[in-house]
């Protein structure tokens, strides 16, 4: 493949309200997942595998730092070589809304220009897949369509409000679309918003949708374009994960707890790339006592950890007990202290002997940075 001839838009998600806290300073995009990962590895990973060179990233102003500290040079997913392109846009609309100003598509269209590509993919972050986009720009290219746009048929239970679904013909063209609302089917053909556009025809339209006194989001101008142009829907069906939630969010780190699920995300010939650090492994004292679970790098177990995912450096006392949760980095647990079904941010430090309870349909978010002292149940 020629690194010239795909060109990538990795975006900016839409703005949730029931994150509680996670991305109050931080996008979907740099959520820790699985440990040692972050949601924007795997967007990036997919163009990686496919040979793409050419990225730009387009994010909301007051949450970027995260996102420049995590990606910086780009080596792991092979941007920082001299035939690479690799760029960062920043728009200053809040993420909640679904227009934006002039700056985010003068940026959008610069770079389209410049890249000289023949087709450019658009994807986001809060729609975990690790997909094979070669076989995406295969079809593609086997259709007269100008836009693909890929889909999963899912249960309306892993579908929000935020979600587009799609009306397919038997043609696998797409009639219409519209935002999920359950009228009483039990699977719906929901868009995964990656789309394979040509970039000919993707420049002519995002002009003419920056020249209107509102323009919207780049995803928003897509699901509209492959429905007015009966575009090319293409099935995937791998794992997949829609993070519109804290509960679908705490529900996708447990699932790679569940070998079938793991090894279909982290499938073996489409890898995954994380930004590298060189640390010494977990350590597990003779007190320790973990059981299905996950843990990353640099992380010191002295109790007690059960169906939870933990992230890299964190201290769990004698005595503690961690199940069912999602542990990030820098994590302090304290003696005999007492976590269940929670979600416990960076840098936490629980105190010894408190209890911090969730429910499995409503895990605790105990937000960054937070020192607790007391019993939080629900």
């Amino acid at each position: 493949m020629k690194i010239d001839k795909y060109s990538a838009i990795l975006g900016n998600t839409v703005g949730y309200h029931d994150m509680d806290g996670l991305t109050e300073h931080r996008p979907i995009a740099s959520l820790p997942f699985g440990g040692k990962y972050r949601l924007i590895d795997f967007p990036l990973s997919n163009l990686a595998n496919a040979g793409i060179r050419s990225v730009f990233g387009i994010f909301q102003n007051e949450n970027i730092s995260s996102v420049f500290d995590h990606i910086r040079s780009g080596r792991e997913w092979g941007l920082s070589t001299l035939l690479s392109h690799y760029y960062l846009g920043i728009y200053n609309t809040p993420v909640e809304s679904s227009t934006v100003d002039e700056e985010y598509y003068r940026q959008i269209l610069t770079y389209l220009k410049r890249s000289g590509s023949d087709q450019t993919v658009a994807l986001n972050s809060d729609v975990l897949v690790n997909i094979d986009l070669n076989q995406v720009f295969h079809l593609h290219n086997t259709t007269d369509q100008k836009i693909t746009v890929v889909y999963k048929k899912l249960p309306k239970e892993q579908i929000s409000s935020v979600n587009s679904v799609f009306e397919i013909d038997e043609t696998d063209k797409i009639i219409s679309h519209e935002l999920f609302q359950d009228n009483g089917k039990e699977i719906y053909n929901m868009s995964t918003d990656i789309f394979v556009v040509d970039t000919p025809y993707l420049i002519e339209k995002l002009e003419e949708e920056a020249a209107k006194e509102e323009p919207r989001k780049l995803r928003y101008v897509l699901r509209d374009l492959a429905a007015a142009e009966g575009g090319f829907a293409y099935e995937y069906t791998g794992y997949l994960s829609n993070i519109h939630s804290v509960k679908s969010y705490f529900d996708a780190n447990l699932d790679m707890l569940d070998t079938q699920k793991f090894y279909s995300l982290f499938a073996p010939n489409q890898k995954v790339y994380t930004k590298v650090k060189n640390e010494e492994p977990t350590y597990y004292s003779n007190s320790s006592d973990v059981k299905r679970s996950q843990f990353a790098s640099g992380s010191i177990v002295r109790g007690h950890v059960e169906d939870s995912v933990v992230s890299r450096n964190v201290g769990l006392q004698e005595g503690s007990s961690v199940t069912h949760s999602v542990v990030f980095p820098r994590v302090e647990i304290g003696k005999n202290a007492t976590v269940n079904y929670a979600i416990i941010d960076k840098g936490v430090t629980v105190a010894d002997g408190v209890t911090i309870r969730g429910t499995e349909n409503n895990p605790v978010v105990i937000t960054k940075g937070s020192v607790v002292t007391e019993d939080i149940v629900r």
